[in-house]
Parts: structure tokens; sequence; C-alpha cells
């Protein structure tokens, strides 16, 4: 016998998209305290130096983590709802 999940425990979309924005909100946070404890605040020239780690590239990698983590809570919910 399995068991079936009940369709009043399915998120509701208002979960969900405050799920995604909450996601975006920390990370792009955290990449603005990195930004702002930086002594230079952010230059070009460090986010194209590949020779050593800026944070400037931390910056960008929080930014893109962000918008990534953002958006698979979204792709996974609507992936189950179609599966299941």
């Amino acid at each position: 016998m399995g068991s079936f999940p009940a369709p009043e425990a399915a998120p509701t979309r208002l979960q969900e998209v405050s799920l995604s924005i909450g996601l975006l909100v920390v990370f792009w946070g955290f990449a603005f305290l990195v930004m702002l404890s930086d002594v230079d605040f952010f230059s070009l020239h460090d986010l194209f130096d590949t020779r050593a780690l800026h944070h400037e590239h931390i910056v960008v990698a929080l930014f893109l983590c962000g918008i990534v983590a953002a958006a698979i809570s979204p792709i996974w919910n609507r992936l189950r709802r179609t599966n299941g």
C-alpha cells in the first residue's frame, strides 16, 4: 500500500514565489555585504583579474547562485506537480 500525499500538503503558489524571493534576497544580501567589505568597493579591473581571488569574484558568484537557487524551487515544484 503506497502513501499518497494529501492535496492540502502541496505548497501554494504564494509559498513557491515567496521561497524564491527569499532565496534571492538572502544570496543578494550576502553579495551586498561582501561588496561593502571591500576596501575599493567594486572595480572591473579586479573582476577580470584571474590571477587571484577578489571580492568581486565572490560577489558575482553569489549573484548568479541567487538566481539559480531562486529558479530551482519553482522548477522542482512544477516537475513534481506534473509527475505526481
